[in-house]
Parts: C-alpha cells; sequence; structure tokens
C-alpha cells in the first residue's frame, strides 16, 4: 500500500474511531436517522430495481453498513472497506450473513468479472477526478460483462450538503472549534451531464440517473452497465 492509500486508511480508521466522542456521537445519531430512514430505503428501492435476488455483490467502501441491513438477505454481499475499525462495526451489526474483507478500493483483491454488481455510497466525493476515474476502473474490472454498478453520490446543491456545510460552518468559522465531521468532500457532483461524462470515460453507460423527492434531494442515484472493451 503506497503512501496516499496509508493516509487515506489512517483517515477514515481515525473517522470510525472517534464516534464516541461529544460531538461526533450527536452528528452520529443525526446520521444514523439518515441513513435508517431515508438513504437506506432509496438503496433498497434502486438495488432491487436494478440487481437480481441473490446476485453477488461488492459493497465498495461499505462503512459501517447500516444501510446493508435488508440487503443482507437480499443479495450475497462482500462488504471491502479500508478501515478495519469500520469492518468491526460492519461485523457487529452482520455477523456472518456477510464476506467482509479489508481492502482499498484502488486495488480491490479480487479476479477480473467476478461480480454480479458493485455499489457504495459517500465514496467518490472523497476523492479527486483522477482518483475517481481510477477507482471506477477497478469497479469495472471487477464487475461481469452484463454486471451493473450503481453510485450514490452526493450533489453540490443536495440537502444533506448543504446541512453538513452550515454545521462545519457554526463549529468552526463561528465557535472556532476546529472540528471535521468527515473526511472532506473534495468532489460532489455537479450535474446529470458530468456524471455521465464520468461514467464514459471510465467504460460505463449510465442507464439510470435519479435525484428527486425519495430521498429528500440528498443523493444523486447513478446506476451502470459496462460497455465494451476499456483500455
Amino acid at each position: 500500500m503506497g503512501t496516499k492509500e496509508q493516509l487515506i486508511e489512517e483517515e477514515w480508521n481515525t473517522y470510525w474511531a472517534n464516534k464516541n466522542k461529544p460531538v461526533n456521537f450527536f452528528y452520529d445519531k443525526i446520521s444514523w436517522f439518515y441513513r435508517k430512514f431515508i438513504i437506506r430505503k432509496i438503496l433498497n428501492h434502486f438495488i432491487k430495481k436494478h440487481f437480481a435476488h441473490h446476485w453477488h455483490v461488492l459493497h465498495a467502501g461499505c462503512g459501517s453498513g447500516q444501510v446493508d441491513v435488508d440487503l443482507v438477505n437480499y443479495l450475497n454481499i462482500t462488504a471491502l472497506d479500508i478501515s478495519p475499525n469500520a469492518l468491526t462495526i460492519y461485523k457487529r451489526i452482520h455477523g456472518d450473513k456477510v464476506r467482509i474483507m479489508q481492502g482499498d478500493i484502488f486495488h480491490l483483491p479480487f479476479e477480473k468479472e467476478q461480480f454480479d454488481g458493485v455499489y457504495n455510497l459517500g465514496v467518490m466525493e472523497h476523492f479527486t477526478e483522477e482518483e475517481i476515474h481510477r477507482i471506477l476502473l477497478e469497479l469495472r474490472r471487477v464487475l461481469k460483462s452484463d454486471g451493473k454498478l450503481l453510485i450514490l453520490w452526493p450533489p453540490t446543491f443536495g440537502l444533506t450538503v448543504f446541512v453538513l456545510d452550515s454545521i462545519h460552518f457554526v463549529l468552526n468559522k463561528i465557535l472556532r472549534q476546529n472540528i471535521k465531521l468527515h473526511p472532506a468532500e473534495i468532489s460532489r457532483l455537479k450535474s446529470k451531464s458530468d456524471a455521465i461524462k464520468t461514467f464514459q470515460n471510465a467504460g460505463f453507460e449510465v442507464i439510470e440517473y435519479y435525484f428527486g423527492v425519495k430521498d429528500l434531494f440528498t443523493q444523486a442515484v447513478i446506476v451502470c452497465k459496462k460497455t465494451g472493451a476499456q483500455e
């Protein structure tokens, strides 16, 4: 693992280890409510719309896996994350229902064309444009020829973006607490056309794009299929 990947692992391990600190604990309770009552529902909807029952799928960047509560009974999931702390929480929630592996999404520890589907949420916005391209190429590599990719990606004008930015502004600009509730979101999705271009450049065809009331305008949902050979 190179220096960049080591820094990413350290940052996310710290994030998951700090859950019991007062501010983080309060933020996590809000996030829990959001994941359980909003994100979980929209993820379930699009997974069941595009992924067949009992498909072998990869949750690439699974975090604590709170959104997978229903999906572990619908899919055969391999849950991968760079953070051992996150995987400890995931294991505590789901037990042996899921295959759990530590690894980074730049170098997935799988053979090519191994999964029927791949999905993640809360991942892409933390990486640069070049890094996102590398991640998508790696996700494409492990997808079967008829496989599908489903990504939830916060857009620039999403509701949660506004809320989180407001909280950070109050904590750090007004109260001067120097608190970062999660790793920086440096690449929020700009538009549908930007999403189509990003995924096309990595060898995917966008077959559905959604941003709307199902999750109170918080995430853009992008569903893709593999296109022809990719260099």
